[in-house]
């Protein structure tokens, strides 16, 4: 009996452990030179393994993915670096030309002002509005105000700072060309003036002396002989002593005692221009002398051919003797 239930009691176990022995696989090597060896193992460890290959192969896949995208990414920041950096050497190389052009303006103006005011000063125009001036100024506001919003640029969305860039580059190219334009007129513009001023400043334009007119440009009864004469000049009476200014720049040519006029001053202008002052008294500039309109060359006196102190003055151009009160302010 004990015989039978160790009989019964152990059968299950025999089948059990050959029911283990067939859930288990053996894979039997065989080397080339006749040797073997076996790997056994069980369904449970070949399930397994499968399972840890197939989540190995997952985690695989998604870290390849992922990789490939940030390298994606790295790639597309690295280009948007680069781009972000051109795009601020773009925006600083605009700021600088902006500020170099409106510079450019300034100095424009400036000229603009000192060429009016030259104008002005020698009577050739006007106070008033210029029009060059306003056009200078407006266009001094327009890159002095871009210059400024450089700094607003970098405020602008990346995607949209390639439109914006190119738009103020055009900008700043056709406000160069009018820049240069205006600077080409405005050279223009001081180049005559200055001729303008040079020609206004040589000719005879103000009284030598103020006095009475005693004899004037023209056919007269000469004072000491009494003949029929024509009259070169213009005789001014004054004081003796009376300051004689001259009455345009010019160069001494002669200053020195002349038989009949006396003691006298010639002075060379330009542009044909001459004037004669005689019968003075003393003389107060030397030949070669440089003399502005206004400065005092000479003293009235009644040196040479005269019967009492006045000025005998006359204008030449271009070697003809000239009525002067053609030149004289009315």
């Amino acid at each position: 009996m004990l015989a039978r239930i160790f009989s019964r009691k152990s059968s299950p176990a025999r089948k059990t452990a050959v029911s283990s022995r067939e859930r288990r696989f053996t894979f039997l090597l065989v080397y080339s030179h006749g040797k073997t060896h076996s790997i056994s193992f069980s369904l449970t460890t070949l399930l397994s393994a499968l399972a840890l290959v197939c989540i190995s192969m997952v985690a695989l896949g998604v870290f390849i993915h992922s990789y490939i995208q940030t390298a994606k990414e790295n790639e597309e920041l690295n280009y948007l670096y680069d781009v972000a950096g051109i795009q601020e050497m773009q925006i600083q190389y605009l700021q600088e030309h902006l500020q170099e052009m409106a510079e450019r303006l300034r100095q424009a103006e400036l000229i603009e002002k000192e060429t009016r005011y030259m104008l002005l000063e020698e009577g050739l125009i006007h106070e008033e509005a210029s029009e060059l001036g306003a056009m200078i100024a407006s266009r001094q506001l327009v890159a002095e105000t871009t210059s400024r919003s450089g700094r607003s640029i970098r405020r602008i969305d990346p995607r949209d700072m390639g439109m914006v860039l190119s738009s103020l580059e055009q900008a700043a190219f056709d406000l160069d060309g009018e820049i240069a334009s205006l600077e080409e007129r405005l050279s223009d513009l001081r180049s005559k003036a200055e001729e303008a001023v040079s020609y206004s400043r040589a000719r005879p334009s103000i009284w030598p002396v103020y006095g009475n007119i005693t004899s004037v440009y023209g056919w007269r009864r000469h004072p000491i002989t009494g003949r029929s004469q024509f009259h070169e000049g213009l005789d001014i009476g004054a004081p003796y002593r009376t300051p004689i200014r001259a009455t345009a720049d010019g160069t001494v040519v002669l200053a020195g005692y002349q038989a009949g006029y006396g003691y006298t001053v010639r002075i060379r202008h330009g542009y044909g221009f001459e004037t004669l002052y005689c019968h003075c008294s003393s003389i107060n500039v030397r030949v070669g002398q440089k003399v502005s309109r206004g400065d005092v060359i000479a003293y009235v006196g009644s040196s040479g051919s005269s019967t009492g102190p006045h000025l005998h003055y006359e204008v030449i151009k271009n070697g003809s003797k000239q009525n002067p009160m053609d030149y004289l302010p009315k």
